[in-house]
């Protein structure tokens, strides 16, 4: 994980050529990802959810059961997260060796959960309640055309169809490398645990706050 300095050197390193070139297989090799959640949305939507099943019909009382879970997780179809991705792609003549430019560019990736697929187990003697989540899923993932920045490597290059081209070539660059990035997965994984422990924590803790909360994945 890469800091926001990393990112400014990008831009710096595109800036200055004579430089770029030292510093170049630096730059390819740098994946930033910036994860944008606002946990305390998540938790408020599951306070306010954990009240109105609280208060429920007149006269019943609300238990913690499977049912009574699904209820909480009713409140959000998909749980998703967007991860900002910095990456260098780079484009080759037809012999696939003569680099004709290099492309910084910005992706956005949405991963998420569908909570339908939610595996709940209730252990009342234990007071433990273990969720699995299911498979990651990328729904979209998206490059911003606008933040492409090019190094050329001879000026023949910088045709009028250059930024349409670029723009392809960024987007299978981003496929390529969030197929095979093994980290984006498992940062997606420990932020669809952390929501759905949000969700159900403050529910759990104003029925019976002796139950233990365990979310895992289903690869684990």
């Amino acid at each position: 994980m890469c800091s926001n300095e990393n990112e400014k050197m990008i831009i710096k390193m595109l800036k200055y050529k004579k430089r770029f070139m030292v510093l170049l297989l630096l730059c390819i090799i740098i994946i930033l990802f910036k994860v944008f959640l606002n946990h305390d949305s998540f938790s408020d939507r599951a306070k306010d959810t954990a009240k109105n099943l609280l208060e429920g019909e007149e006269g019943k009382v609300t238990t913690i059961s499977k049912a009574s879970l699904d209820k909480v997780f009713e409140i959000s179809e998909l749980a998703t997260a967007d991860y900002i991705y910095n990456a260098v792609a780079k484009s080759y003549e037809e012999d696939g060796q003569t680099v004709k430019y290099y492309v910084a560019y910005e992706g956005t990736v949405k991963a998420g959960i569908d909570f339908s697929k939610l595996l709940v187990d209730i252990n009342e003697k234990r007071k433990v309640i273990k969720i699995t989540i299911p498979d990651i899923e990328f729904q979209e993932k998206t490059v911003d055309p606008g933040t492409l920045k090019y190094i050329f490597k001879d000026e023949k290059y910088e045709t009028e169809n250059v930024h349409q081209e670029a723009f392809e070539l960024c987007e299978r660059d981003l496929e390529r490398r969030t197929a095979n990035e093994e980290n984006l997965l498992e940062l997606a994984e420990k932020n669809a645990a952390a929501i759905v422990k949000a969700l159900v924590l403050p529910w759990v803790q104003q029925i019976d706050s002796g139950y233990q909360v365990i979310v895992s994945s289903d690869l684990k």
